[in-house]
């Protein structure tokens, strides 16, 4: 059967999740809709989970067990039996509204979209604090395929045009962190039509044993990895004098601006602002002027027309020791 859409979920130690984001799939408004849930060796009760769901919704939900390989390789796995027209990926302690897909593809058809985004809403766990961040952010006048540039690069609040990223051979590094940097972004440039859904239709759950919470992992270094992905992307395909400024301002993004926040809390900070600076020094020596930077609060341009590799140690004094907060 050919679907519509099809939802990829990787599973992998959720079972306290699981429940409500499978809850949030099956009774979606969106009839011709394939859920296709992949065990990556989970050693919870996860899969007890997925085959409750399974047996209830047999024509809607498939599941697949796989060996552990992570969340990309997991993802994957899962486009490799997926037949709907779109692609969805969603992480299975998150949940989603019941109308986000009907939604995202009938703007899809409707625009001829290869790529439709939406808002988000991230949801502590132990606190109820919500905080909703906008899916696509303009505030440069510029075309929606460069003002997604400014946007959040997450996987899973956009909805793809399976023919995109299967002709492109556009797939999830194995074994990465920051594994949707190296999907999201190339897409940016290559997709035909971009939508945007202006409302919430996913929700983020914020816990401590989130990967992306972690502060201490050495596994941070692979955010390097996956801008340099990025980077060579552009540079094959000949697009990186087209995109430079767009690229250039996620390096600095991702390396001087919130990374250096994440950065600092890490116990091997020095070499993690050294390895951001050699990087965009060597690649962006310029980046300090680029026309980007104005789109950000004032905090921040003053920030980053400060920080460099000899004082960076003071900002992170700051920070870790005088809770300095610069908001956004």
């Amino acid at each position: 059967m050919n679907y519509k859409v099809s939802v990829i979920v990787p599973v992998y130690n959720v079972e306290k999740y699981l429940g409500k984001c499978l809850d949030s799939l099956v009774h979606q408004t969106l009839e011709d809709i394939e859920i296709i849930v992949v065990n990556d060796s989970t050693k919870d009760n996860s899969q007890s989970i997925i085959d409750h769901y399974k047996s209830l919704f047999p024509n809607k939900l498939t599941s697949y067990i796989k060996e552990n390989g992570g969340v990309g390789e997991a993802r994957n796995f899962g486009l490799k039996h997926a037949s709907g027209e779109y692609i969805g990926f969603i992480d299975s302690d998150d949940y989603v509204e019941l109308n986000m897909y009907e939604e995202m593809y009938n703007l899809a058809v409707k625009n001829d979209s290869d790529l439709v985004v939406c808002d988000l809403e991230y949801f502590w766990e132990n606190s109820g604090r919500t905080q909703i961040m906008k899916g696509y952010i303009e505030k440069i006048q510029q075309p929606i395929d460069r003002s997604v540039f400014l946007s959040p690069l997450f996987a899973w609040n956009k909805l793809y045009r399976k023919k995109l990223l299967i002709d492109n051979q556009i797939f999830f590094p194995k074994g990465l962190w920051y594994e949707d940097i190296p999907v999201v972004v190339p897409l940016f440039s290559i997709a035909k039509n971009i939508s945007y859904v202006d409302e919430v239709m996913i929700h983020y759950l914020q816990h401590d044993s989130s990967i992306m919470g972690s502060k201490t992992n050495p596994k941070m270094f692979d955010i390097f990895t996956s801008m340099q992905m990025v980077y060579e992307f552009y540079l094959q395909k000949d697009l990186l004098k087209e995109y430079f400024e767009e690229i250039e301002y996620l390096f600095i993004e991702h390396f001087m601006l919130y990374g250096s926040f994440r950065f600092y809390r890490s116990s091997d900070y020095q070499n993690l602002m050294e390895k951001a600076f050699d990087m965009i020094q060597d690649k962006f020596p310029k980046w300090k002027i680029n026309p980007y930077l104005t789109t950000l609060k004032k905090s921040y341009r003053i920030y980053l027309m400060l920080l460099n590799r000899y004082n960076y140690r003071f900002f992170r004094y700051l920070v870790i020791k005088r809770g300095l907060k610069i908001n956004a």
